[in-house]
């Protein structure tokens, strides 16, 4: 099993340049593509999607960790005529190993295990727009809890970035990528844009919703070792001050 720490040490993780994101000026069309290589978990079955959640809280019931950021999307067919329909396809990510797609599009109702999941206390949501996501997944199942999934357990890695880089920027998941990972996503717009609520769904399909998952994960991690980069920073100076001082 890919280990937390493992992931967090991974050289998607590393030589984060420290520069602002207008002054590197990226050709994000130049930089090396990141795709998602573990195992594609796919579900569409109420009791297996049941089955996977139940599995995911045990893994991470066993886990010391207090808090478990989860990579997490939905994908749902769109319509310019009529907009957004019902959720078609959730993507869940905790590490580098596998990947859950469950398709819920045809399920009348979420599986108690997926909402348990979602709403697990040491469980956080990451990604862009993640809030969205959720309160999308409330109007669809009304049994959903998305006012307290998103208070409680979603992180929103655009307004971290900001926070940690001291930006003020609005973010995308592929521009947030670029910049913390100095990847691209695909976003081809005909799998983007593709009948997520028909299946069986395509290979294309599956790893474009898997990598997103996955790069909403490792975008966070990327955050969260550059905060600690930066408090070393900090206590380094607070520190050379003190024996300056002395």
């Amino acid at each position: 099993m890919i280990t937390r720490q493992k992931l967090q040490n991974s050289p998607q993780l590393v030589d984060i340049n420290k520069q602002t994101y207008e002054e590197q000026k990226l050709d994000i069309s130049a930089l090396p593509s990141i795709v998602f290589k573990g195992k594609i978990d796919f579900s569409n079955d109420f009791y297996d999607c049941a089955k996977i959640c139940d599995n995911i809280i045990e893994e991470i019931e066993k886990l010391e960790d207090n808090i478990v950021p989860i990579g997490f999307d939905l994908e749902w067919p769109f319509d310019y005529k009529t907009g957004a329909k019902k959720t078609a396809l959730a993507q869940i990510c905790l590490n580098e190993s596998v990947c859950h797609l469950l398709h819920l599009y045809n399920l009348s109702k979420l599986p108690a295990a997926f909402v348990q999941l979602l709403s697990h206390p040491k469980v956080r949501l990451v990604g862009v727009k993640v809030k969205n996501d959720v309160r999308k997944l409330g109007r669809d199942f009304s049994e959903f809890p998305a006012e307290k999934v998103v208070i409680e357990n979603c992180i929103e890695c655009g307004p971290l970035a900001n926070k940690i880089l001291n930006r003020s920027c609005h973010w995308s998941l592929k521009n947030l990528t670029a910049y913390m990972l100095k990847k691209k996503i695909d976003k081809n717009p005909e799998v983007r844009n593709s009948k997520w609520h028909i299946q069986p769904l395509s290979k294309a399909q599956k790893i474009y919703a898997a990598t997103d998952a996955y790069v909403s994960l490792l975008n966070y991690l990327a955050i969260k070792e550059r905060s600690s980069e930066k408090e070393e920073e900090s206590s380094e100076k607070k520190e050379t001050c003190k024996k300056e001082e002395d």
